[in-house]
C-alpha cells in the first residue's frame, strides 16, 4: 500500500471515530432523559395517583371548557390537586352531610398553591368545623385565576346544582388592575369534552421548578423585575394605575352585588371575605414580594395594588351590610400578624395562613349551618 493511502484510510477513520462518538453520546443522553421522564412519572404516579401517560404539568391543564363554562375538569389529577367527581377540589361530596353542604368559592388563594396536602382552608374549615360538633361537606369550588363574573357564572350554570346551604365567596380584588376588566366566560355551546393537549415532559417542568427554587431570592427578583419591565414596554404613561381607578373598584362592587343576588336566587346563605395579603401584617412583607405582585398586574404600581385591595375591602363591608349578609373580615384579621409565616408570597397562603382562615370562618359557617359553634 502506498504511502498516500495509507494517509486518505487514517484520515476516514478519525471522522468515523467522531461520529460514533457523538453518536454514543446522544443516545446515551437520549437514555438519561428516558429514564428521568420516567422516574418522574412512576413517582407521580406512586405518590399522587397520576396516571402515567398524562401530559398535565400544571393546575392549568386541571381546567376545561364546556358547556357550562371554564371550570375544573370532574376527575383530573395534577400532583397534590386532584378534582373530584363534581368538579371540586379534595374529596368526594358526602350525601350524609347534604343539608350541611358548605361550597367556598374563590381563585388560586382559596384553590390552595403552597399548603401542604390536605391543608388549605377548605379542607382544614371541614376539619375544625367536624371538631366542634358541626360536620359538614365542605367543597373547594375555587380555582386558579377564577374572575369575579366567571365564578358567578360557574356558580349559576353548574355548581347550583349541588343545592348547598351555605357559599363563601373569597375575592381576589386586583384582578380588577389586570389590562381588561374581568369578564365571565363565552360559553362554548358545542363543546363536550376538554381538548386533548399534545405531549409534554413533566421532568423538563420539574427540572425548571427545582432550578428556580435554587436561585437567591435576590436573583429572583431582578427576573421578575426585567419580566414586569418588559410587560410595561406597551402600556403609556397615562394608562398605568398609579392611584385607585375608580370605574375598576366600582365594576368589583357591582360583580359582587350580582354574586350575593345569584347565590340568594338559588337558597344558599352568602358568607362575603374580605382579602387579606401580605402587606397587611407586622412585619410587612418586602419590597421583592410587592414586585412579584406587580408582574402580575403590571398596569398598577406595588402601592396601588395594596391600596386597592384596602379599598375592595372596605367595598365588601358596604355590600355586606347593605345586603344582610354576613362578614369574615379578613382584611382586618390578618393585621398584626407575622407577614411571612401566614403568606407564601404576596397574598397565597402557608398552612398556618390556611389554618388561621378556617378558625376565622368557623364560628360564622357554624352559625349559617344552626349547630353554633365552640
Amino acid at each position: 500500500m502506498s504511502i498516500a493511502g495509507s494517509e486518505n484510510q487514517a484520515n476516514m477513520i478519525v471522522p468515523t471515530r467522531r461520529i460514533r462518538s457523538v453518536a454514543g453520546a446522544a443516545i446515551l443522553l437520549l437514555l438519561i432523559l428516558v429514564g428521568a421522564e420516567t422516574t418522574v412519572r412512576i413517582e407521580d404516579r406512586i405518590r399522587w395517583g397520576m396516571p402515567l401517560l398524562a401530559s398535565d404539568t400544571s393546575t392549568a391543564d386541571l381546567m376545561v371548557s364546556d358547556r357550562t363554562g371554564r371550570h375544573p375538569a370532574p376527575g383530573k389529577i395534577f400532583r397534590k390537586w386532584q378534582i373530584n367527581s363534581v368538579g371540586t377540589r379534595g374529596p368526594e361530596p358526602d350525601p350524609s352531610h347534604a343539608a350541611r353542604r358548605v361550597l367556598v368559592l374563590g381563585a388560586s388563594e382559596t384553590f390552595g398553591l403552597y399548603e401542604s396536602p390536605g391543608r388549605e382552608y377548605v379542607r382544614q374549615l371541614a376539619d375544625t368545623l367536624a371538631a366542634g360538633d358541626c360536620a359538614a361537606d365542605a367543597l373547594n369550588a375555587g380555582f386558579v385565576g377564577m374572575s369575579l363574573p366567571t365564578v358567578e357564572q360557574d356558580f349559576r350554570l353548574r355548581l347550583a346544582s349541588l343545592q348547598p346551604k351555605v357559599v363563601v365567596y373569597y375575592p381576589t380584588p386586583p384582578q380588577y388592575l389586570d389590562d381588561a376588566l374581568p369578564r365571565a366566560v363565552v360559553i362554548d355551546s358545542n363543546a363536550t369534552a376538554p381538548p386533548t393537549s399534545g405531549w409534554h415532559s413533566r421532568f423538563t417542568f420539574r427540572a425548571r421548578d427545582a432550578f428556580k427554587a435554587m436561585l437567591p431570592r435576590a436573583v429572583l427578583d431582578l427576573m421578575r423585575q426585567r419580566q414586569t419591565s418588559q410587560k410595561r414596554l406597551g402600556v403609556s404613561a397615562d394608562s398605568m394605575f398609579a392611584t385607585i381607578p375608580a370605574a375598576r373598584l366600582a365594576a368589583f362592587e357591582s360583580d359582587l352585588r350580582r354574586l350575593v343576588g345569584t347565590l340568594r336566587a338559588h337558597d344558599a346563605v352568602p358568607v362575603l371575605m374580605t382579602h387579606g395579603n401580605a402587606f397587611i401584617g407586622t412585619p410587612k412583607a418586602g419590597d421583592d414580594r410587592l414586585r412579584a405582585w406587580e408582574k402580575f398586574y403590571p398596569r398598577a404600581t406595588g402601592a396601588t395594588l395594596v391600596a386597592f385591595d384596602s379599598a375592595a375591602a372596605e367595598s365588601v363591608r358596604r355590600i355586606a351590610a347593605d345586603s344582610s349578609v354576613a362578614l369574615v373580615d379578613a382584611w382586618r384579621e390578618f393585621h398584626g400578624v407575622p407577614a411571612e409565616e401566614m403568606f407564601a408570597d404576596f397574598s397565597h397562603f402557608t398552612d398556618a395562613g390556611s389554618a388561621r382562615m378556617a378558625s376565622l370562618l368557623r364560628p360564622t359557617i357554624a352559625q349559617a349551618l344552626g349547630c353554633g359553634h365552640r
